[in-house]
């Protein structure tokens, strides 16, 4: 369903003003435990102004910013104060896969500053007494096909350089999809001959034992805090 919504484009424009109003119908129609922002990275100043304006109408849930991780520091900078949950992924940790597979070489140094940064401003994930999150960073971690190694390594570093009570996200729904099952075109298109497929080393699902292997690698880290199964969307909302 997420992917078949990413690959539309419908939609509409609001002002930071407008935005704010929908933030507040949220909280006094519908009732929500937060306001989710996703993948706002491009429209951060934008974001930030809807969030002052809100809080000036009388919102008083906590925001969520959910990330790819590739922030700049400047702006969450702007978002220090005004963000209460951080939901960051890192996905890969080699240039090579980031530059394959995200078209973005340096994704990893990114998610590392941007991470700790994150951290910094909110700590590890903490909860009300009814087990709803209130505040801190949820990492989470998308297992890819052959990429367990890269799990490992990113388990490690979060355990060494963020913290060892790092509430994380090992997640196994990876699903080819979109471009990854798609063939390469070629000279013999043309004739319906097709081509290679496209990502065929990742045009699997992920194996128990690939998925083993990086929460083994946590746990031996050090990280204790996993999401449990049943907590919809990685922790109760």
């Amino acid at each position: 369903m997420m992917q078949d919504i990413a690959h539309q484009r419908n939609g509409f424009d609001l002002t930071p003003e407008e935005l704010a109003e929908w933030y507040l119908k949220l909280q006094n129609v519908g009732r929500v435990h937060n306001i989710n922002l996703v993948t706002p990275e491009h429209v951060v100043p934008q974001v930030v102004l809807s969030i002052l304006a809100a809080r000036d109408m009388g919102l008083n849930l906590p925001i969520v910013y959910n990330t790819s991780s590739f922030d700049s520091l400047e702006s969450l900078e702007l978002l220090d104060g005004l963000v209460d949950i951080y939901l960051p992924d890192f996905k890969v940790w080699k240039s090579s896969t980031s530059k394959r597979l995200l078209k973005a070489e340096s994704y990893a140094e990114a998610a590392k500053e941007s991470i700790k940064a994150m951290h910094a401003q909110v700590g590890d994930l903490c909860f009300t007494s009814d087990g709803i999150a209130k505040k801190g960073v949820l990492l989470r971690h998308l297992v890819m096909p052959g990429k367990e190694d890269e799990g490992r390594e990113i388990m490690k570093w979060l355990a060494e350089n963020v913290s060892k009570d790092l509430y994380v996200h090992i997640m196994e729904q990876y699903h080819p999809d979109a471009h990854v099952g798609k063939k390469k075109r070629g000279a013999n298109d043309a004739e319906g001959g097709g081509g290679e497929v496209r990502y065929a080393d990742i045009n699997r699902a992920v194996t128990d034992e690939e998925l083993g292997s990086v929460k083994e690698a946590a746990i031996q880290a050090g990280l204790w805090r996993f999401c449990e199964v049943n907590e919809h969307g990685g922790f109760h909302l």
